[in-house]
């Protein structure tokens, strides 16, 4: 088969495709949440579980980013974020997990609670399921693209006077992502996939996650790093002091929390701490 034919064929599939609707699976409740592990690096110990949004079964090639492309067409991103955080709220605690719930939200959705005098609903939403907010992490998303930190800080201070950990996600070592760590001075700084691939291959790379090590020492935070999906990588993660890690190597999204790291990460561990 040409080229010209694969390519021609990916793009009249692609045309057919029914553009991704959000709004009517909000309505409908019909999100899903899988919870992928979160592990302790120096104990193989499981501390916690992010929760991932997927779309029904019956939509499997309607990917997240798909949904929130569509969520912020239809302007809905509010309400898809809250609908994701509370299906997993709903879901995690009915299961007993260990640990803390890591759940995603965006600075733009933060701050536009905050705004408008709706800044309890995330923690109504907890209380609602029982969920004790000291257990609840928040994942801050696409803080990068704030032109002032000082809102964001104001929406966090009181979801943190409540005890929910606040973590930076896909957190980059640019000079915006320093000033939004030394502004927000997270409990969890979440390294980009970018800077776990190829960090044991790498040794500028490796050089710079641990000056980010040292970082999180001095501020008393904790630093994740995600997308461990190789045996090098989770060694290198071990020798550099990364406090926690998580990725397939370790465990895959499920919408059972697990209890226990897999073997073939645990003997990694073993063998290096």
């Amino acid at each position: 088969m040409s080229l010209h034919h694969t390519l021609r064929t990916w793009w009249h599939r692609r045309r057919a495709a029914p553009p991704a609707r959000v709004m009517p699976l909000l309505a409908g409740r019909s999100l899903r949440a899988v919870f992928q592990p979160l592990v302790d690096v120096r104990s193989g110990v499981i501390v916690g579980h992010e929760a991932l949004a997927r779309a029904p079964l019956t939509l499997p090639d309607l990917t997240v980013e798909r949904m929130l492309q569509a969520a912020q067409e239809e302007h809905c991103q509010k309400n898809f974020e809250l609908a994701c955080a509370e299906q997993a709220f709903e879901l995690w605690l009915a299961q007993g997990p260990r640990g803390q719930l890591f759940v995603n939200l965006s600075a733009a959705t933060l701050i536009q609670l905050h705004v408008s005098d709706l800044g309890g609903l995330l923690l109504e939403r907890m209380r609602k399921h029982a969920v004790p907010a000291r257990r609840v992490g928040l994942d801050v998303t696409d803080y990068g693209l704030l032109p002032d930190l000082d809102l964001l800080v104001a929406a966090l201070k009181p979801l943190r006077a409540a005890g929910v950990m606040v973590a930076l996600d896909d957190f980059k070592p640019s000079d915006r992502g320093m000033q939004a760590w030394a502004k927000v001075l997270p409990n969890v700084v979440k390294l980009a996939p970018r800077w776990t691939h190829n960090l044991a291959a790498e040794p500028q790379q490796a050089k710079t996650v641990e000056s980010l090590v040292r970082l999180t020492r001095k501020h008393d935070s904790l630093l994740v790093a995600k997308a461990v999906e190789s045996e090098d990588t989770l060694r290198a993660v071990a020798r550099l002091g990364i406090n926690w890690a998580q990725g397939y190597f370790l465990g895959s999204p499920d919408s059972t929390p697990c209890s226990q790291l897999n073997l073939r990460a645990r003997q990694v561990l073993s063998s290096v701490v």
